[in-house]
C-alpha cells in the first residue's frame, strides 16, 4: 500500500510539474505567437506605407520610386506615398528613414551614393549605411548622360575635354548628388584623362539643369532619366551615356567608351532599403511585389523610354550586391582620390 501511495505522489508530482511547464509554454507563446502573427505577410499593411525619397521631386530616384509605388498598390492593398526629403547629398531623408519605426511603414528608397559610397567620402555621416538599413530590393539600374546647352559649341565629348585642357579650371560643371555615379563617374574620367574642369555642387539634378541651360555652368554629368524629357525637348545636347552599350532611349547619343576612354562603364542604382530590424517576413514580401510589379509590360516600357533599366533581386542577393559595390567604388575612390569638402 505505502508504494502504490509512494508512486501516486510521485505521478501527482510529475502531473503537476507537467501542468506548470505547460502553463509557462503558454505565458511565454503568448506574446511570441503575437509577435509572429504580426510578422506574418498578411497582416502587413494595414495602412499606406511611406516611400522616403532623399532628394527633390524630379531626380532619378524619386522618378523610379513613383513609378514602382504605382505599380505595387494593388498587390499590396495600401497606398504608396511618396515623400521627398532633399538635403545634404540625400543624408537628411536617410538619418530620417534610419531612426524610423522598424515596422515596414517607412520605405527608404537608397541610391549607390547613400548606401554603398558616401562613407568613403564624407569623415562624418548622421546614419551608419550598413548598420542602420535591411536592403529589399534593388528597383533600378541607372545610366548617366553627360550633356551641354544647345548653343554650347561642344558637338562631342572630345571637344569638350580638348577646350577644357587648353582653357584649365575655365569650365565648371555641375554635381547634383555628391556621391553618386553620376558625380564618381566624372571624376573618374577627370583622374583618367587629365580634365581640368570646377565641380559646383548642387541640391538638385533640376536645379543643376536650369543652371545648365542658363549658362552658369558648361555641362553636367547626371541620370538619363532626369534630364531625358529636356534632351527630348531639345533644350539639352546629349554627348556620352556611361553605360556600356548606347541605350535604346539615346540611341544616337555614343558611350564614353566610344569617346575615348576604353572599357569604361559606370552605371548606378537604385533601391529599397526599411530600417534595419524590420521583420523579415515584410521585408520579403515587399520585395516580392516589387518582383511582380516587374512582370507589367505597362511599368517595363514605362522604365524603358526614361533611360532606366529595371531590375529586382531578393533580400540576401540584394545585400551581397551592395557588399560588392562598396568594394568597388572603394577601390575607384582611393585611386582617383576623390575628395569633397564639407
Amino acid at each position: 500500500m505505502k508504494a502504490l501511495i509512494d508512486a501516486q505522489k510521485a505521478f501527482h508530482s510529475r502531473r503537476v510539474l507537467l501542468k506548470c511547464i505547460a502553463a509557462a509554454l503558454a505565458l511565454s507563446a503568448g506574446p511570441l505567437d503575437a509577435q509572429t502573427a504580426g510578422e506574418l505577410p498578411e497582416a502587413w499593411p494595414t495602412r499606406p506605407v511611406k516611400f522616403l525619397v532623399p532628394f527633390a521631386a524630379g531626380g532619378g530616384a524619386d522618378i523610379a520610386a513613383r513609378l514602382v509605388a504605382n505599380a505595387i498598390e494593388p498587390t499590396l492593398g495600401q497606398r504608396i506615398v511618396v515623400e521627398n526629403r532633399a538635403g545634404s547629398q540625400g543624408s537628411i531623408g536617410a538619418q530620417i528613414a534610419a531612426k524610423a519605426p522598424p515596422d515596414g511603414y517607412t520605405v527608404f528608397v537608397g541610391t549607390i551614393g547613400i548606401n554603398a559610397v558616401n562613407q568613403y567620402l564624407f569623415a562624418n555621416l548622421p546614419y551608419d549605411p550598413v548598420k542602420d538599413f535591411a536592403p529589399v530590393t534593388v528597383l533600378t539600374k541607372t545610366n548617366n548622360v553627360l550633356t551641354v546647352s544647345p548653343d554650347s559649341p561642344f558637338k562631342t565629348l572630345g571637344e569638350l575635354i580638348r577646350h577644357a585642357k587648353q582653357n584649365p579650371d575655365k569650365l565648371n560643371y555641375g554635381i547634383p548628388a555628391a556621391g553618386d555615379t553620376a558625380h564618381l563617374s566624372f571624376e573618374q574620367m577627370k583622374h583618367e584623362g587629365g580634365i581640368p574642369a570646377v565641380g559646383i555642387p548642387y541640391n538638385s539634378v533640376p536645379g543643376a539643369m536650369t543652371d545648365l541651360m542658363g549658362g552658369r555652368i558648361q555641362f553636367l554629368m547626371a541620370a538619363v532619366v532626369a534630364q531625358y524629357p529636356l534632351i527630348a525637348a531639345g533644350k539639352l545636347r546629349p554627348l556620352a551615356v556611361t553605360s556600356a552599350n548606347r541605350l535604346p532611349a539615346l540611341p544616337n547619343v555614343p558611350t564614353v567608351a566610344e569617346s575615348g576612354f576604353p572599357g569604361f562603364e559606370a552605371s548606378g542604382w537604385t533601391g529599397l532599403f526599411m530600417p534595419a530590424g524590420t521583420p523579415p517576413s515584410i521585408v520579403n514580401k515587399l520585395s516580392a511585389a516589387v518582383a511582380h510589379a516587374y512582370q507589367q509590360p505597362e511599368l517595363l516600357a514605362g522604365m524603358s523610354t526614361r533611360g532606366f533599366e529595371p531590375a529586382s533581386l531578393p533580400p540576401t542577393e540584394f545585400s551581397a550586391f551592395v557588399a560588392a559595390q562598396r568594394v568597388k567604388w572603394s577601390k575607384i575612390i582611393r585611386d582617383a582620390r576623390i575628395k569633397i569638402e564639407q
